[in-house]
């Protein structure tokens, strides 16, 4: 009897044990979803690859950049948030959005995000501009993947001169066609 009771015990606990396992899997599976997602935001926004930046966000995202610039957060089209940065962000020389180990909350279909960043401008000889701070992202899963619906710029320090930002935007449309020139280019090879 002692025996059929171990047993009992040892199924329990492997059915058990199995459960926790998928879950934690799933789990897993999640939050690397969401760091992949935050690696490819920063790296995608660097590269200017708007088209594959696009796929991150929900449909409407909302964005909150107060901190830094003032006025009040906007939700908008995913589509208008690319053709927004697309008309800034290949004005510059080079970009790179340097960020930090997340700190990820994650209930079911939503997660919280926050993360250290840093994010640098350069443009022309002497032309530098940076911000560093905390992003707080929030994302939803739609469909299966894990979208940006919100993204929050908190700002803790800035170095350089902000007058490289009243520039980048001239240089950006002529930028960006080049970019996209060079992509067609090394795509008929």
């Amino acid at each position: 009897m002692k025996f059929k009771a171990i047993i009992c015990v040892m199924l329990v606990g492997v059915f058990t044990m199995g459960h926790a396992a998928t879950s934690h899997s799933n789990r897993d599976k999640d939050i690397a979803s969401i760091h992949s997602n935050l690696n490819s935001f920063s790296a995608l926004a660097d590269n200017n690859a708007y088209e594959y930046l696009t796929l991150l966000f929900a449909p409407h995202v909302t964005t909150d950049y107060t901190s830094l610039f003032g006025g009040e957060a906007v939700t908008q089209k995913r589509e208008i948030l690319m053709q927004n940065w697309a008309a800034f962000l290949p004005g510059f020389d080079k970009t790179f959005h340097n960020l930090g180990n997340p700190s990820i909350n994650r209930k079911e279909d939503i997660a919280f995000a926050n993360v250290p960043f840093t994010a640098s401008h350069w443009l022309g000889h002497d032309g530098f501009w940076q911000v560093s701070g905390i992003y707080h992202f929030t994302f939803r899963k739609i469909e299966g993947q894990w979208l940006i619906t919100s993204v929050t710029l908190e700002k803790r320090e800035e170095a350089g001169s902000r007058d490289i930002l009243a520039i980048a935007p001239e240089n950006a449309k002529d930028r960006l066609e080049d970019l996209q020139q060079l992509k067609n280019d090394t795509l008929v090879y």
